[in-house]
């Protein structure tokens, strides 16, 4: 019997298929260490969850970079464009983790879901890419669902933390702004030398932060054990998301992979609803379902506008 052509996929369905299963892998770690974070957030400061993440983020970091391009692994060209990067990296980052402290985690990871609505609006300035009337309207729309999303009438929103709030609305604008630039330095720059920079970076200014605020490390013992688990996962867990989210773009290419970053969504809707008693209301779902339309449709015209080009 000759086996048809379902039993031999092509090796391009494998490798979409390869490049799926990496990035939600990056995805589902990110939701555990936000869920972690969320966790122990009351019991340490946030400066030293930061400095954990980046020290030990650097060591795997640190040999893969030896091993793609020995004793160049720090040399950048695009100085200025990579300071850019590394501030909006870390305050992306850190505003994640206040939004996740602060917040109910699926609420923030919806906000979270506004990145693709800031780069439309950061583009045209940083990248000169002109953006047409109908992703205009896109944008607009799409933070018209930061209001059925918060719902301003209900009394739940009173509970909401305006830190929190600011917060998840600054994450996805820095986060925006650091994948602008990151498009800048892709074109001349090796990704493992600017993410060294920016890991880097983030260990002596949090470090710094934590010397002037006198933050202390939780102490050595028993009680503290589940503590140390998240701040060591949190740096090594961090290696790997950046190792897969490489990996998937390696496999796949970034618009066939758009649909799999949504799935933090109903990831974060299972670890909120699980783990911490949260409540998703009609209001909740439609302004989710407003960010998300929005931002995918705003992904098609872009995507449209390269393939006409």
């Amino acid at each position: 019997m000759h086996k048809t052509s379902q039993d031999n996929p092509e090796p391009q369905q494998i490798h979409l298929l390869g490049g799926a299963i990496a990035l939600f892998a990056e995805i589902a770690i990110s939701m555990g260490l936000a869920a972690l974070v969320k966790q122990i957030s009351a019991d340490i400061s946030l400066v030293t969850i930061l400095f954990c993440r980046y020290l030990f983020c650097l060591p795997l970091l640190l040999w893969l970079g030896w091993y793609q391009r020995g004793a160049a692994l720090f040399n950048v060209n695009q100085k200025s464009v990579l300071a850019v990067r590394i501030l909006a990296g870390l305050a992306g980052l850190s505003s994640w983790f206040i939004a996740v402290s602060y917040l109910p985690i699926s609420l923030a990871t919806v906000l979270g879901a506004l990145l693709t609505i800031f780069i439309t609006l950061l583009a045209p300035f940083f990248l000169k890419e002109a953006v047409g009337r109908r992703r205009v309207i896109a944008v607009i729309i799409g933070f018209s669902g930061v209001l059925f999303l918060i719902n301003p009438f209900s009394e739940q929103t009173g509970a909401l933390s305006l830190i929190g709030l600011t917060a998840g609305l600054a994450m996805p604008f820095f986060a925006a702004l650091m994948f602008v630039f990151l498009r800048r330095l892709g074109r001349t720059e090796a990704a493992i030398s600017t993410t060294l920079w920016y890991n880097g970076v983030g260990t002596v200014l949090f470090a710094s932060i934590m010397l002037a605020s006198s933050a202390q490390f939780p102490s050595l013992t028993s009680e503290n054990s589940f503590v140390w688990f998240v701040l060591l996962f949190a740096g090594i867990g961090s290696s790997f998301q950046q190792f897969f989210m490489a990996w998937s773009h390696e496999l796949a290419p970034a618009s066939a992979l758009a649909p799999v970053h949504y799935s933090s969504v109903p990831l974060s809707f299972f670890i909120g609803i699980i783990f911490f008693d949260e409540q998703i209301t009609l209001s909740f779902i439609l302004g989710t379902g407003i960010i998300i339309g929005s931002a995918w449709y705003i992904f098609q015209r872009e995507r449209a506008r390269k393939i006409a080009h």
